[in-house]
């Protein structure tokens, strides 16, 4: 299952489906949904990425409550054995270089 997930994460002929099932995974709102949206990020394309981005975007900034939900996720992975999830984590949990500039 968790392969057929990864495909369609990183699913660059169809990014509809890529948003979908990323937005399904955070929507549970758990550490195992992010961190495969964080590693598919993490591999992704430009465009691909840009769909991940929304999707977190979507899910977890709708609110200053989703914003610290979203921050306690990124914490607990933020030390994960897999170095690109604990860096697309840490990079979430960085504060904006500029104040133009918001994440991702």
């Amino acid at each position: 299952m968790a392969e057929v997930l990864r495909r369609l994460l990183l699913d660059g002929r169809d990014t509809f489906v890529t948003q979908e099932t990323a937005e399904a995974l955070l929507g549970r709102w758990d550490v195992l949904g992010l961190r495969m949206v964080l590693a598919a990020l993490a591999r992704a394309n430009d465009d691909t990425g840009d769909h991940l981005h929304a999707a977190i975007l979507n899910v977890c900034g709708q609110s200053a409550e989703d914003g610290e939900r979203l921050a306690a996720l990124c914490s607990a992975l933020a030390s994960d054995a897999d170095d690109a999830v604990s860096g697309e984590a840490r990079r979430i949990l960085e504060p904006p270089r500029s104040p133009d500039l918001c994440w991702p």
